[in-house]
């Protein structure tokens, strides 16, 4: 446990009114934070040989029209994002797309309906594993469309949610995969925050995994129902795993016979398979009596640490590979309320956030 007075926050913003508003509202609030984002994409493309900053700018506008069509609204948030942060839109874009680098990083997610829990809600759970640097990027944002229900997510300079949860009771979480089929098309961040748009599961569904998308996350989509579905997609294709016995369990590799043959190099994945087969096992005790401190019981493990459920930096790797779990989230989807820990669940506890 941490000392008193140590303990590790994010920062909280918020924002409503129309898209490009709230872009301008979120660009000024997290600015600092998509300053560095920005500093740390043109040193990662400088690190690329022959690779040149107008080249990369220029590969990131050729997905932006197939963007446009799909979610134009969110096009216009980022327009207003760059106003906010004074970023021109061009780089600002660039910070939502998949550059074609082959890398995949981690997260573990938990979701269980409220057949096994003990408060009788509805939890959607994300270990977000990426850099350690990542960690000071984060924004607590709550963001209020004036033509789209609200939502609370945790989100890179306060775009971008890496999971979230919205007034309907609609989540979205999941995990990184490096599919060999990636292409020029919709960036995977778009779908994640179009999501947080929707009021039921059916169109929450149509919004994470549409045509024309380049990548994609495994996402993970929950109503307060306890319709909880995994979308293991990739850029041509996708499987939807539904949880039929009420929980599921999911990390970095694909679950899915009819996906297996997406996966870019399964010998990348054996942290994933740790982490999928020992947060099975550990959960699977706890069904009945799941509360949010079972989630904390189960994603502080480390089982196989340094990556383990609850990853660490490994020394013996160099800085810009090493993994961290930066933010772990129950989202209460009955309650609509979230309980986030900020850091390495090992080290401190979940706060309660109102949406």
């Amino acid at each position: 446990m941490q000392k008193k007075g140590t303990e590790k926050a994010f920062r909280e913003v918020s924002a409503s009114g129309s898209h490009y508003q709230i872009g301008v509202s979120i660009g000024k609030q997290c600015r600092d934070q998509a300053l560095r984002m920005e500093k740390h994409l043109k040193e990662s493309i400088a690190s690329v040989p022959g690779m040149k900053l107008e080249k990369a700018l220029a590969y990131a506008r050729r997905s932006l029209p197939a963007t446009e069509e799909f979610y134009p609204e969110y096009v216009e948030e980022l327009e207003g994002f760059a106003e906010g942060t004074g970023i021109k839109f061009d780089m600002v874009w660039a910070m939502n797309v998949d550059f074609p680098d082959g890398r995949g990083r981690g997260c573990t997610d938990i979701a269980v309906n409220s057949e096994w829990t003990k408060d009788d809600c509805v939890y959607a759970v994300h270990n977000d594993d990426v850099s350690p640097y990542n960690f000071q990027d984060i924004s607590i944002t709550r963001i209020k469309p004036k033509d789209e229900p609200g939502f609370i997510g945790l989100c890179y300079a306060g775009m971008g949610p890496t999971a979230g949860m919205n007034a309907a009771g609609i989540s979205l979480t999941g995990n990184a995969l490096v599919p060999n089929d990636t292409k020029i098309g919709i960036p995977k961040m778009i779908p994640c925050r179009k999501v947080l748009r929707e009021k039921g599961i059916y169109q929450a569904l149509q919004a994470a995994m549409p045509e024309g998308r380049g990548h994609s996350f495994n996402n993970i989509v929950c109503d307060p129902n306890g319709e909880i579905y995994s979308l293991e997609g990739s850029a041509t294709t996708f499987d939807a795993l539904y949880a039929e016995d009420g929980w599921m369990i999911h990390t970095n590799h694909y679950l899915s016979p009819k996906m297996w043959k997406f996966e870019d190099n399964m010998h990348t994945w054996f942290s994933s398979i740790v982490r999928y087969n020992r947060a099975k096992k550990l959960f699977k005790k706890e069904l009945g009596k799941v509360e949010v401190s079972t989630f904390k019981k189960v994603l502080s493990d480390h089982v196989g640490y340094p990556e383990s459920i609850c990853r660490h930096p490994d020394p013996a790797l160099g800085v810009e590979d090493q993994t961290q779990t930066i933010l772990s989230v129950a989202f209460d989807l009955t309650n609509r309320a979230a309980w986030i820990c900020a850091g390495n669940p090992c080290e401190g506890e979940y706060k309660k956030y109102e949406l």
